[in-house]
């Protein structure tokens, strides 16, 4: 009798045994399921300075000279951390609140944001000098003379026409190595289809309703150009294309080039027409 007392005693302990097992799985179940239904979402970058930085698809980009890009973070579990793996291209501040992005060196880097639920976000950020290019869709040769005949005219303009330094869909690509963006690099493509470019240092200086650009490439040659709205410069052009903003030109003045043959020549300019921007 005192036996199956006994027995009886070891399957209540093993009954008890299975049913706190089961209540700590079933706990564990309900756990994870509940860290599961905590749906925190993606991290997030806004950017909080209303300065006109390039910012696109998680891809910023950065002129050395900048004073850096600020931003507010948002989404995921609120605890961040953020690593930066190249402190010789970046470098960065967050006070808990605010996230600046600050330029040190030329290059690229990534910016890495982390929370508790595994969420992630990088930041791509590029450091370089900035650019601006000049694409060139058609040549014009403008000749001023009164006494020139007809035919003289139309010999200076279609040789102005023939020997551009850049024909129709070529480029100039001006790179601003300095602070004030009026020195650097210029690239030369003196065609759409050409790899033979051409390289140099340019300056600018701003003038009233224009820019005089001062080309020296590295053959030696020097180029003068002036930058400015078709409206400006050639006064009385029809530009009446209302689907573009107002279109550029790059004027040079070649005078001095045909003045010798054409004694009757008073100014010739050879220009290069930038189209405008579709609104």
């Amino acid at each position: 009798m005192s036996h199956c007392i006994t027995l009886g005693n070891e399957d209540m302990k093993k009954t008890l045994v299975r049913s706190l097992l089961y209540i700590v799985l079933l706990a564990g179940i309900v756990s994870f399921a509940s860290c599961k239904d905590d749906d925190y979402g993606a991290i997030f970058l806004s950017l909080s300075s209303e300065a006109d930085l390039d910012f696109t698809n998680s891809v910023l980009t950065l002129s050395p000279y900048s004073a850096g890009a600020t931003f507010h973070i948002s989404g995921g579990d609120g605890m961040y951390v953020i690593t930066n793996p190249d402190t010789t291209v970046i470098d960065y501040r967050y006070d808990g609140n605010v996230l600046t992005v600050i330029p040190v060196g030329l290059g690229s880097a990534e910016l890495n944001i982390t929370d508790r639920a595994w969420n992630r976000y990088t930041l791509q950020v590029t450091v370089a000098y900035p650019e601006t290019t000049y694409t060139i869709s058609r040549i014009e040769g403008v000749v001023q003379g009164a006494e020139l005949t007809q035919s003289q005219t139309l010999a200076i303009q279609r040789d102005i026409e023939s020997a551009p330094l850049v024909q129709a869909g070529g480029k100039y690509v001006f790179t601003y190595t300095d602070k004030e963006a009026a020195s650097g690099i210029v690239t030369i493509y003196p065609s759409a289809s050409t790899s033979n470019m051409l390289h140099g240092i340019f300056t600018q200086t701003e003038d009233t309703d224009q820019t005089r650009i001062h080309i020296v490439l590295t053959n030696g040659s020097t180029y003068e150009f002036i930058l400015g709205m078709t409206s400006v410069l050639l006064p009385g052009y029809d530009d009446s294309r209302t689907e573009t903003s107002p279109a550029r030109v790059l004027m040079q003045d070649v005078t001095e080039t045909y003045r010798s043959l054409y004694p009757a020549l008073e100014k010739a300019y050879c220009v290069q027409h930038i189209p405008g921007e579709a609104l």
